[in-house]
């Protein structure tokens, strides 16, 4: 006893006199494991040591980890000289039996991992009292036993410190799994299975675990999930991990409405669902009462939505993560969703031609699309993304550059590494890069591109230059010449002045060529503009009103009027007290005079095309108004059209003039009308009118 005491003097004294600050220093009192000071706590590791018994260790040691090894039984008084310790770690051991007092001398360890041994829980493998020593313990890992067995409750029952505990879980059909001795473990807040078989999930399963908050189930086998509220004995419940859940998927129904009457915060479903293709919108429903924050559904195999159907978000939760699915359509209402993990999918074909949002702003600040096969994305594929400060598109087949990224005015870090991109073609996009980065230091990586360092890309590769802080890592990225070189950008001053000199003297002859080329197809389309104006008008308006008020003029020659009258303001009077009253009052013929037939509401130059369209023929009152007037001129021309295109080349033009006006004033189509003696002159000889106006009425007919 006296020696034992002496041997204990002189490992306290050595152990504090050694100065030990390097994990690799070799321990004094045994050469298989190591020792060292961080933040003034001792560690000593004896892990992976092929230790078969636990050796004397100081008693000012904080943090021993012996795991590891191949130690089988914990005598009595092991520890007894370990005061101080903190936490200890005998797991992956081959711990058969602990004796009832292993733990004396441990009342201020707070931590103890017994995970991967072979203990039982039976009276021969360990006392229930054996814990009883431990009254600082928070964190307590007994998972991964090599029989499945649950952890008595009589064995812990006095840790009234525990907060935290990993075991093996078992329940029966009735959905039991804790005794009543757990109650009393009135500071468990988390709870994390190891090897996990539940028959039954229920009302009953946690009953005991009143201050559970958060609960990991991964890697379970669940029979069934019961009915009846599993989480609404636990008040401050908020987050559970069921991924790798093996579980039939309907029986999730049960579990998705339990989630209305909690205050779950985060759940983790990841691999868990194996056999459904949909993404499980519905659950969002019942989740939008509880105050959900965090959702993360990675590893799944779903592909899409049912025929487009919108994913809508609770408007609480800020993180969802669908990151490692086969996701090739989905769409999502997300207005106060905070980061979006989207990554490995296959949403490439998608985004090129649409978004993965509703329309509006958003409060998106962290979007990850890497690794989705994008090989190009749609201009405004980005619109409402005003909050966004880091965006990750790394790992797809981008070659370009070119969505609209105006409105991302708070982006801190672009991530388009590893792609295929050469360059930056929209000079917008760089712009808008610039002066993004003037304002939040964007961070922009295209590392793993092979760039383009041609006459081409000389604009983007001396913005490159003139923007090079902006670009992480620049002085790695690689470009390509035009004969194949591969260069490092390490020199990219050096590059883009033998660019500039390269490239300038094409510069001039191709700015050259371009105008020459412009120049002349403007002067060759203007000339075919100016020469067939009145043709393209008339096809113009013809096509216009087809689709309104225009109908086709049947075979009969039927029309409903005899002559449209084209004539100026300044000759009404002449209309309505000559023409009106001749040719309608008394020759019965019918006219269509724009003062009295056209339809209100309707354009004027579709009332004129559905006048003359309508009419027999077009008589023009010919003076010097009428030249001078617009719409005259108008009403003249698309009477000339109408007889070429519509009328199988028949003259329906009759000019009256009734005034004189020298030739030099008329139109040259209107000179070959006159020279084809298709015109009379208005008589100045009242005895001569009732002569005119039955040539104006034969003319008609």
């Amino acid at each position: 006893m006296i020696l034992g005491i002496l041997c204990a003097l002189l490992l306290t004294t050595r152990f504090r006199c050694e100065t030990i600050d390097q994990p690799n220093t070799v321990c004094f009192f045994n050469n298989k494991c190591r020792c060292w000071t961080d933040q003034d706590l001792r560690h000593v590791d004896c892990s992976n040591a092929n230790m078969t018994d636990i050796p004397n260790f100081p008693p000012k040691t904080d943090i021993l980890n012996i795991n590891s090894n191949y130690i089988e039984v914990l005598q009595n008084n092991t520890f007894e000289n370990l005061t101080k310790l903190l936490e200890l770690d005998l797991s992956h051991n081959r711990l058969i039996r602990i004796e009832s007092n292993a733990f004396i001398g441990l009342g201020k360890l707070t931590k103890l991992s017994l995970e991967d041994n072979r203990l039982n829980y039976t009276k021969e493998s360990c006392d229930t009292t054996v814990f009883n020593p431990l009254q600082s313990l928070l964190f307590l890992n007994v998972k991964h036993q090599e029989i499945l067995n649950i952890l008595p409750g009589k064995m812990i029952r006095k840790l009234h410190h525990l907060q935290h505990l990993e075991a093996d879980l078992i329940s029966s059909t009735e959905g039991l799994a804790f005794g009543k001795e757990f109650s009393l473990l009135i500071h468990l807040t988390l709870l994390k299975a190891g090897k996990c078989k539940l028959e039954m999930v229920n009302n009953n399963t946690f009953i005991h675990l009143p201050y559970l908050e958060i609960i990991h189930l991964s890697g379970c086998t669940i029979s069934q999930f019961g009915k009846g509220c599993i989480f609404c004995k636990l008040k401050k419940f908020n987050y559970l991990d069921i991924s790798k859940v093996v579980c039939d998927f309907n029986y999730f129904r049960y579990l998705a409405v339990d989630f209305e009457e909690t205050k779950i915060k985060k759940i983790n479903m990841s691999e868990t669902f194996y056999n459904t293709a949909y993404p499980p919108f519905h659950m969002f429903d019942y989740l939008e009462k509880s105050g959900i924050t965090e959702i993360y559904l990675s590893s799944n195999v779903f592909v899409g939505t049912h025929r487009g159907i919108t994913g809508i978000l609770p408007r609480t939760l800020k993180v969802l993560d669908f990151s490692n699915n086969f996701l090739s359509q989905v769409v999502f209402y997300m207005r106060d969703l905070l980061t979006l993990n989207l990554r490995q999918n296959q949403l490439g074909i998608m985004l090129d031609k649409g978004g993965y949002k509703t329309p509006g702003p958003i409060a998106l600040q962290n979007v990850d699309l890497s690794q989705n096969g994008i090989h190009t994305l749609l201009f405004q594929v980005f619109d409402g993304h005003c909050n966004v400060q880091t965006m990750n598109l790394s790992y797809n087949a981008l070659t370009d550059f070119t969505p609209d990224i105006s409105e991302m005015v708070k982006l801190k870090f672009l991530d388009l590494s590893k792609n295929k991109i050469k360059k930056f073609s929209n000079v917008m996009t760089m712009q808008n890069i610039s002066k993004i980065a003037r304002e939040t230091n964007l961070k922009i990586d295209l590392s793993k591109n092979i760039l383009e360092c041609s006459c081409s890309s000389f604009t983007f590769i001396q913005w490159m230059h003139d923007n090079h802080n902006s670009f992480y890592d620049i002085n790695s990225y690689q470009c390509k010449t035009e004969n194949g070189t591969v260069m490092i950008l390490n020199r990219l001053k050096h590059i883009v002045f033998m660019l500039k000199k390269e490239c300038e003297t094409y510069t001039l002859l191709i700015i050259c060529i371009s105008v020459g080329i412009i120049t002349a197809l403007l002067i060759l389309s203007g000339g075919l503009l100016y020469r067939y104006r009145w043709r393209l008008r008339y096809v113009y308006y013809m096509t216009r009103n087809r689709y309104k008020r225009y109908k086709q003029i049947e075979e009969d020659n039927v029309y409903k009027y005899n002559a449209f009258i084209s004539y100026a303001d300044q000759e009404s009077a002449f209309v309505k007290n000559e023409c009106i009253p001749e040719l309608e009052g008394n020759r019965n013929l019918s006219l269509c005079i724009h003062q009295r037939d056209f339809v209100a509401g309707e354009d004027i130059t579709q009332n004129i095309t559905n006048g003359i369209h309508e009419s027999k023929r077009t008589i023009c009152i010919v003076t010097q108004s009428f030249l001078d007037s617009y719409y005259c001129m108008f009403e003249f021309n698309m009477a000339k059209m109408e007889s070429i295109y519509s009328r199988k080349g028949q003259n329906i033009l009759f000019l009256v003039f009734i005034e004189n006006i020298p030739s030099k004033n008329l139109p040259l189509v209107m000179l070959e009308i006159v020279q084809q003696q298709s015109y009379i002159e208005y008589p100045s000889d009242a005895n001569e009118r009732v002569v005119f106006w039955e040539n104006i009425k034969q003319a008609i007919e």
